[in-house]
C-alpha cells in the first residue's frame, strides 16, 4: 500500500515485531490483559464482566489517540508498516464520535469529551455546509469545495454525533445547525416513512438505490435531535421511518439484520407512550423478535457471525442484539435466554480479537484467526485496523457492561 502516509505520531510506527505478536496471539491473550480505565472498574459477572470493563479502557484509549489534533481520525491503518491510508469515510467518522459519546455517557471523562469535540470540528469545518436546494444543512460525502453528493447514512449520524457532542459540552454546538441538519434528514423522507438513500447537489434526492442501514441511522439522528430541543416532529419522523422499516422489511424469510434499526428503537421506545406515537408499538417490537432470530440465526460455534474471522460483523450484531434486549419482551421460544447466549459467545469472541499490547493496543483487527483458521495468510489486509471496526466493538463492550455489568 504505498499510497499511505504515515501518522505524524511516531510512537504509531514504532515496535513492528511487538505489534505483530499482539496481532497474531491478541485474540488468545485478549481476555486476560490488563489496563481498565480507573474510574469505570466494575465488579463485573461470572462470565466477561471485568475482561469488558478492561477491553473499554484499551479501545477508549485508542479511540481518543488516534483522533488527532484537528479533529481527523486515522482511520485505516496497516500495523505491518505503520501507515494510514489517505482515503477517508465522513460516515464512519461519524460513527467514531458516536461511540465516544456513549463511552462519555458510561464512563465520564474529560479526554473523551476533549476527543469528540475535535472530532464535531473537523466534522463541521470539512463536511458539513448549506445546501439550497433543501434549504437545509448537509453533511456532505466529500469536503467542501468537492462537495456535490451526500448519504442519509452521513445526515443521520453526523445528526447523532453532533446532538451528543452538545449533550456532552452543553451549548458546543448552535441548536439552529442541529435542526438545520434535521431538516435536511426530513428533506429526505417521503409520506409514508421512507427515504430517499442518496442526495446530489444538482438534481436533488436520488431514490434508485435503497440502503439497508442509513434509514436505521436517520432514525437514531432524529430521536438524538428531540432530545436536545424537545420538538416533537422529529420524534415523529424517527416513528415513521421505523414503522416504515417494520412494514417493508418485517415479512418473509429474509429479514434484512438490520443492527441500526434495533439501536434506532431502544433509543425512541422510552420516550414514546403507548398511543401518542406515529408509529404501532407492537409493530415495531415484533419487527424487532423477527430481525433479532434472524441475527442468531447467523451465529457460528465460535461465537463470530463471519466464516473468515472478520470482526465487525460480529460486533455490529451484538450491538443490535443488546440493544433489543433493552425492549423486547420474551416470548414462547425464550427468546430473551437465546439472545443473552449469544451475546455471551460474540462477546467472547471479540475480547479474543483486540490487540491489547505494543502501539496499537486497543485497536482491532479486520479478521483474526481461530484454531486452525489461515484467514491471516490467506487475507493480507486481515490485520489492518479501521476506526469503525473499534468504534462497533467499543459500542457492543458497552452495552453489555451497562447491561450485565452487574450479574454474578
Amino acid at each position: 500500500m504505498a499510497s499511505r502516509t504515515t501518522f505524524s505520531d511516531p510512537a504509531w510506527s514504532r515496535g513492528l515485531s511487538v505489534l505483530l505478536c499482539a496481532v497474531l496471539l491478541g485474540p488468545w491473550v485478549g481476555a486476560q490483559q490488563s489496563g481498565a480505565r480507573g474510574s469505570g472498574s466494575t465488579s463485573g459477572d461470572r462470565f466477561f464482566g471485568a475482561a469488558a470493563n478492561r477491553a473499554i479502557g484499551f479501545s477508549s484509549r485508542y479511540l481518543e489517540s488516534a483522533c488527532d489534533q484537528t479533529g481527523r481520525f486515522a482511520y485505516l491503518v496497516d500495523p505491518n508498516s505503520g501507515r494510514q491510508s489517505p482515503s477517508y469515510n465522513v460516515i464512519r467518522h461519524a460513527g467514531a464520535m458516536y461511540g465516544l459519546a456513549l463511552l462519555n455517557r458510561a464512563h465520564p471523562d474529560r479526554k473523551t469529551v476533549d476527543a469528540m469535540m475535535r472530532a464535531g470540528a473537523y466534522l463541521r469545518a470539512n463536511y458539513v455546509g448549506a445546501d439550497a436546494r433543501s434549504g437545509a444543512l448537509v453533511v456532505w460525502s466529500r469536503p467542501r469545495g468537492m462537495a456535490s453528493q451526500a448519504s442519509l447514512g452521513a445526515a443521520g449520524l453526523g445528526l447523532a454525533a453532533l446532538a451528543e457532542v452538545d449533550r456532552a459540552e452543553t451549548n458546543a454546538i448552535p441548536v439552529t445547525e442541529l435542526e438545520g441538519l434535521g431538516k435536511f434528514v426530513v428533506f429526505l423522507q417521503s409520506s409514508d416513512g421512507s427515504f430517499a438513500s442518496r442526495y446530489r447537489a444538482d438534481a436533488g434526492p436520488d431514490e434508485e438505490w435503497e440502503s439497508l442501514y442509513y434509514p436505521g441511522e436517520a432514525a437514531l439522528g432524529l430521536v438524538t435531535l428531540y432530545e436536545v430541543d424537545h420538538k416533537r416532529g422529529w420524534l415523529d419522523a424517527a416513528g415513521r421511518a421505523l414503522g416504515w422499516l417494520a412494514r417493508r422489511r418485517g415479512h418473509g424469510e429474509e429479514v434484512p439484520l438490520d443492527h441500526w434499526a434495533l439501536i434506532a428503537m431502544a433509543r425512541l421506545l422510552p420516550s414514546c407512550g403507548g398511543s401518542d406515537c406515529s408509529m404501532s408499538r407492537a409493530q415495531l417490537i415484533g419487527y424487532a423478535g423477527h430481525v433479532s432470530d434472524a441475527l442468531l440465526r447467523g451465529q457460528l460455534e465460535n461465537g463470530s457471525f463471519d466464516e473468515a474471522g472478520r470482526t465487525a460483523p460480529t460486533a455490529t450484531r451484538m450491538e443490535g442484539l443488546l440493544a433489543a434486549l433493552e425492549f423486547l419482551p420474551d416470548d414462547a421460544t425464550g427468546r430473551r435466554a437465546r439472545i443473552q447466549a449469544a451475546v455471551d459467545r460474540g462477546i467472547a469472541f471479540l475480547l479474543r480479537a483486540q490487540i491489547t499490547n505494543g502501539p496499537y493496543a486497543g485497536g482491532m483487527p479486520q479478521a483474526v484467526p481461530e484454531a486452525n483458521s489461515v484467514v491471516v495468510q490467506r487475507d493480507p489486509r486481515a490485520s489492518d485496523i479501521r476506526i469503525d471496526y473499534v468504534q462497533h466493538a467499543l459500542c457492543a463492550w458497552l452495552r453489555y457492561e451497562t447491561m450485565f455489568g452487574g450479574r454474578r
